[in-house]
């Protein structure tokens, strides 16, 4: 029998569950890396507002969450790009279920600690957030004007391996031509595979690449470091006003509704 509190102070210890989580945490993020864990307590925090909202966990492969809480925190569909623009950044956000957050989000970890000790938290924070969003402007660009409802990180995370490419060119790395015909392969090889947004990939690889190579630049030459935390911070507000946005537009509302006459 284990014992429910500190002997010493009377705390009450952490259970199993609570503590088998906790050292995978720290596992897989270590000590280093804060920018990377804000942004996972981020996305893991808005798929569980999902799970109470939907008052069920979807697995993926055709189980998702409702159309009306995908659209109530983030997705973008439809002319809603243009209408409610915040939405390209909260979509960044937002996970269709299980599957399709945990595949993104075990990308994300090992990338984002590879680059964020690489290019520094406000830098990565950057390129990830401008990379998803410019990764839904490609999509929504591309699937005009029958744009499908779409959410993810996806783009964010192509654009942390297009962040990777670009800062290997900038360095003369010949390595650069090989992990760019490497990453393009596998871009493809999931649109094939899987029921993908391509085009967010692909403008989110894009927009990592240009990303990548002029931080490394900046750094090199300018070294605007505080003017990039400003940024960053920036970001950061707006990545949460987004989702609070998404959630206080009528657009979902009448969809609930729709859908509780169809139920």
């Amino acid at each position: 029998m284990t014992e429910a509190r500190c002997f010493r102070c009377g705390r009450r210890l952490p259970g199993p569950i609570q503590e088998g989580l906790t050292r995978w945490v720290r596992e897989v993020l270590g000590t280093e890396a804060p920018m990377t864990r804000v942004v996972l307590f981020i996305e893991l925090a808005v798929f569980a507002l999902c799970m109470l909202v939907d008052r069920r966990m979807p697995l993926g492969i055709g189980d998702a969450f409702r159309r009306s809480t995908l659209l109530r925190f983030g997705a973008l569909g439809g002319p809603l790009g243009d209408e409610e623009p915040y939405r390209l950044l909260a979509a960044v956000f937002v996970h269709a279920g299980l599957l399709h957050v945990a595949m993104n989000m075990m990308m994300f970890v090992d990338l984002g600690r590879k680059l964020e000790a690489e290019i520094g938290g406000a830098r990565f924070l950057l390129t990830f957030v401008g990379s998803g969003v410019l990764g839904f402007v490609a999509s929504e660009l591309w699937y005009a004007p029958m744009r499908p409802l779409t959410v993810g990180a996806s783009g964010g995370v192509f654009g942390q391996i297009g962040a990777v490419v670009g800062i290997l060119y900038a360095r003369r790395d010949p390595e650069w031509r090989r992990a760019l015909v490497r990453y393009l392969i596998y871009a493809v090889l999931l649109a094939l595979l899987l029921n993908v947004n391509t085009a967010a990939h692909l403008g989110g690889f894009a927009a990592g690449i240009l990303l990548g190579f002029g931080f490394h630049e900046e750094r090199a030459r300018l070294g605007l470091t505080r003017l990039i935390s400003v940024g960053a911070a920036l970001a950061l507000v707006a990545s949460v006003s987004s989702v609070a946005l998404s959630a206080r537009s009528p657009v979902w509302q009448a969809f609930r509704a729709y859908e509780l006459e169809h139920e």
